[in-house]
């Protein structure tokens, strides 16, 4: 096939930046969503466990095929799968709702492993850099996402379809643009995950643990933060999307300062000041009754920097400890955490269906000790592994 243009590293780099910008903006509507449109809490964190729960159970799967030559259609599947979440505006009917969750869910699911995959591939020397780089788009696009959303339904009578543009512009640039095809000769194995967790369990199972209690915690948090803001009467900008807004952009800055971190400074140290930063920010927050907008904001931004850091910590804590196996590691600890810790949003709709005092804020206090327990299972996780390898 003759191409149109060239293939370079700017290109490269500008066509995985926007496409992750516009993937994660699709996976941040929903928690917006339901409180939009006044969605019960308990059926609206069931359908969105549920669809989390699969999607990202299948992450290996598709990353499977990405190795095998296939990059370009499972990321151009993601973006189209991913988009279905634009329909939710047409109906109220619970399982279409789910069905276009899980859509969306098995969009994310398939595009990430893909595009990693195309990232590190950029360059042999500067991998991280790329990957970080390419990290930093899906948080400005989960940042923007319910903000943006609230506008464009509110311009465009209820629906959000304008934003198909970016995605059709996305899929056409995709499917002209090539991509290396290369097939991995060393592909992700189940075997080889489970036989190097075994063997290093004593680290591994401490930090898969903590990375589970902080991604479910950081999934509820997010998904109740809209009737959060409504319970504190805090400004409609706050309602719609800011708050949201604040707190992703948070974890996203302090991601740099934490990195810079953890090169001068032992892992272990640096995530239990994360974790009690977190959790004195947490209840200082919840605590307060009325908040001037400005103070929301500073706390909102504050707490997300110290919640956002805790995953990549964690798998780098890991990766510094075995560092010849940075695939499987990042299998175990990212994808394979996320599929069960998706769950939060189930957990938290269905502990405030039971409370009848200040629900929202009941549940967050109920499910702020995940961030308690991660702090106890950071000081019995060792440092570093001293076992022996048995994995090639």
């Amino acid at each position: 096939m003759n191409y149109r243009f060239k293939p370079t590293l700017r290109r490269s780099l500008c066509l995985l930046w926007c496409s992750h910008l516009i993937l994660d903006f699709f996976t941040g509507i929903w928690p917006i969503y339901k409180t939009l449109f006044h969605i019960d809490l308990a059926k609206a964190g069931i359908l969105a466990g549920i669809s989390g729960f699969m999607g990202e159970s299948l992450q290996l799967g598709f990353g499977y095929i990405s190795d095998r030559g296939h990059r370009k259609i499972i990321m151009m599947l993601g973006l189209g799968l991913a988009s279905s979440i634009l329909w939710m505006t047409f109906t109220n009917h619970l399982f279409f709702s789910f069905c276009l969750l899980l859509l969306m869910m098995l969009g994310s699911s398939s595009f990430h492993p893909a595009a990693v995959g195309f990232a590190s591939k950029l360059s042999e020397h500067h991998k991280s850099r790329y990957i970080l780089l390419f990290s930093s788009s899906g948080a400005i696009g989960l940042a923007i996402s319910q903000l943006t959303f609230t506008k464009a339904i509110a311009f465009f009578n209820g629906h959000a379809l304008i934003f198909y543009i970016p995605v059709l512009i996305l899929l056409i640039l995709l499917l002209f643009y090539p991509l290396d095809a290369k097939t991995e000769t060393t592909p992700f194995s189940v075997k080889q995950a489970l036989q190097l967790f075994l063997q290093h369990k004593r680290l591994l199972l401490p930090l898969y643990l903590i990375q589970i209690a902080n991604v479910t915690l950081s999934a509820a948090f997010i998904f109740l933060l809209p009737d959060l803001m409504q319970t504190k009467e805090c400004h409609i900008w706050l309602c719609q999307g800011g708050a949201h807004l604040c707190f992703i952009l948070g974890g996203a800055v302090c991601m740099i300062i934490t990195g810079y971190l953890c090169d001068r400074y032992n892992c272990k140290y640096v995530l239990l000041t994360v974790i009690i930063s977190a959790l004195f920010l947490f209840y200082s927050f919840l605590l307060q009754s009325s908040i001037p907008p400005w103070k929301t904001v500073v706390f909102l931004t504050c707490l997300g920097g110290m919640i956002g850091t805790m995953n990549p910590l964690v798998v780098s804590w890991a990766n510094q400890c075995l560092s010849e196996h940075p695939s499987t590691i990042s299998a175990l600890l990212m994808g394979s955490a996320w599929c069960i810790a998706n769950l939060g949003p189930t957990w938290a709709g269905l502990i405030s269906k039971t409370v009848s005092v200040q629900p929202i804020i009941s549940t967050l206090y109920i499910m702020s000790s995940l961030m308690v327990v991660a702090f106890f299972l950071v000081l019995i996780t060792p440092q570093g592994s001293t076992e022996k390898t048995i994995v090639d």
